[in-house]
């Protein structure tokens, strides 16, 4: 039987008012759960000051009592587990962890797996973004065999081959940050659109997208995942991005160049098909001495083309490795 400790009765009618009024005197006792007998609500509660039993009082009538609360279970998160925070992404249903030596891995699996129901799968890199389609290879450490899984966000659902094609939910902010910068009547050119999270995501925002990836996995699932988000505004193109973007000079308000190690390449292409006046999303991996240097590039990339840049925005995304960050330049592109 639980033990007997304070609270507050209040008609059933009342219960919700008062709990948000006890959460904003930081009365209530989150360590215990609120109970009912019909008509009546309890309330757990810590000691009250006068102050505050009149304040309550304005809300509506009630009673101190002494009641038998049940103690809320406490939901062991990985690092009770552990003693340690493991360091890992969860993807849909499927947690990304350090490749860790064999043992301590499948220690984090289990506390992750054992912490949230949700975790279907645990799997570990085994290897760093490689090749021409930036994609990983896995090992798998616990749960179900398996890369593929259904990711939300912002409301949109994305099936995923972690092994085919890659994607990291750290730009999730990012990506909604570029979305709020989009106007209905925009058309937005994905230079390097994966399976789609920028491009789905732009596309419920804008008058068009053109997404484009040279990698067959990703433009398979970006094709599925406008299908699954009831995306018809947008043309999938598989293939190199600076050929398919000679197709489309002047063409785009937003030009997005989510393509961090070797984005630089591609600022031609990218600064030919934004209209006069657009703006250009380029992303890069920068020493932490040294985060906007690639504006250099940008603005020698931008005269070669006799056009000219005006800088809108440099900030931080995420950080990537010790002492290197993940850094995105907005810049308009001005063209004479």
């Amino acid at each position: 039987m639980a033990d007997e400790s304070l609270g507050i009765k209040v008609e059933r009618k009342n219960g919700e008012r008062f709990r948000r009024a006890l959460v904003d005197l930081k009365a209530f006792d989150p360590g215990r759960k609120i109970c009912s007998d019909g008509s009546q609500i309890y309330l757990p509660v810590r000691e009250l000051s006068e102050k505050e039993a009149e304040k309550l009082r304005l809300v509506a009538d009630y009673d101190v009592v002494n009641f038998g609360f049940v103690p809320e279970e406490k939901i062991l998160t990985p690092e009770d587990i552990l003693g340690f925070r493991p360091s890992f992404e969860i993807v849909g249903d499927i947690a990304m962890i350090e490749d860790l030596e064999e043992g301590e891995a499948e220690r984090v699996a289990s506390a992750l797996m054992s912490s949230s129901n949700s975790i279907k799968t645990v799997i570990a890199p085994i290897s760093d973004v490689e090749g021409e389609y930036r994609t990983r290879r896995y090992r798998h450490v616990a749960g179900e065999e398996r890369t593929t899984t259904t990711h939300k966000e912002h409301g949109l659902r994305y099936r995923i081959d972690l092994e085919g094609a890659y994607f990291t939910p750290r730009l999730g902010t990012e990506r909604l940050r570029i979305a709020s910068l989009v106007g209905p009547t925009d058309v937005v050119l994905d230079m390097f659109a994966g399976v789609g999270p920028f491009s789905i995501l732009m596309a419920k925002r804008c008058r068009w997208v053109v997404a484009m990836d040279k990698n067959p996995v990703a433009v398979q699932y970006l094709r599925e995942n406008a299908r699954l988000n009831k995306v018809e505004n947008i043309d999938i193109l598989e293939g190199d991005a600076n050929e398919i973007a000679l197709r489309y000079q002047n063409a785009a308000d937003h030009v997005i160049m989510n393509l961090p190690h070797s984005a630089s390449l591609f600022l031609p292409a990218a600064i030919g098909a934004a209209k006069p006046g657009g703006i250009v999303h380029y992303y890069c991996i920068s020493p932490e001495d040294d985060l906007y240097r690639d504006e250099l590039l940008i603005r020698e990339a931008a005269e070669k083309m006799s056009a000219g840049i005006e800088v809108l925005c440099e900030s931080i995304v995420r950080s990537y490795a010790p002492h290197r960050l993940n850094v995105v330049i907005d810049f308009r592109v001005k063209k004479l």
